[in-house]
C-alpha cells in the first residue's frame, strides 16, 4: 500500500464518524418560558393565633386560587388580579406549633406555590434551585470519537516507511 493510502485512511474514517455523529445529532429544543408561580408571607416566624399577609404573583389573571395549610386547614379562596397576583390576611390557629407550609393552588390552572412558616420562632427556607438536566452526551461523544480519530492518525504515521 503506498504512503499516500495509509496516510488518507485514517482521514478518510475520521471524516466519516464526524458525519454520521452530526447525522445522528438531535436539534435542540427549548420549552417556551412560563412564569411559575410564587408566594410570599409578611412573617415567616409568626406566633400561634397571629394574623399574616399571604401574597402570591403569576397565576393565571382572574383564577380563583385556594389557599390552605399542610394539616388540612383551609382558608377562604381569593382571586388573581389581571396581572394574576392576589394578597390576603391569614390568621392562624392558636394552637398551631412547628413548621407548616402554606400553599396556594390555582383551581383552573393547577399551578401551584407553597411556603414554610415556622411557628414558635424556629428558621425555615422556601424552595431550591431548578434542575436544568446534562446536555453534554453530545458533545461528550464528539470529543471522544475527535481522539480515536487523533489516536489513529498517530498510530497511522508511525507506520509509514521513509525509502531513501
Amino acid at each position: 500500500m503506498s504512503t499516500n493510502r495509509r496516510f488518507c485512511a485514517p482521514l478518510i474514517v475520521m471524516v466519516g464518524m464526524i458525519i454520521a455523529m452530526v447525522g445522528f445529532a438531535a436539534p435542540a429544543n427549548a420549552a417556551p418560558y412560563v412564569p411559575q408561580p410564587t408566594v410570599s408571607v409578611s412573617d415567616q416566624t409568626p406566633t400561634a393565633g397571629s394574623s399574616l399577609t399571604f401574597c402570591g404573583a403569576d397565576f393565571l389573571p382572574g383564577e380563583t386560587v385556594t389557599i390552605g395549610l399542610d394539616n388540612g386547614t383551609t382558608y377562604p379562596s381569593v382571586v388573581a388580579d389581571k396581572g394574576g397576583a392576589f394578597c390576603t390576611t391569614i390568621v392562624l390557629g392558636a394552637s398551631l406549633t412547628g413548621t407548616h407550609t402554606l400553599t396556594a393552588t390555582g383551581t383552573t390552572s393547577g399551578r401551584t406555590a407553597s411556603i414554610k412558616i415556622t411557628v414558635a420562632g424556629v428558621t425555615a427556607s422556601t424552595g431550591g434551585l431548578a434542575f436544568t438536566g446534562p446536555a453534554v452526551i453530545g458533545v461528550g461523544a464528539l470529543g471522544g470519537l475527535l481522539l480515536v480519530g487523533g489516536a489513529m492518525m498517530v498510530l497511522e504515521g508511525r507506520r509509514r516507511k521513509v525509502n531513501a
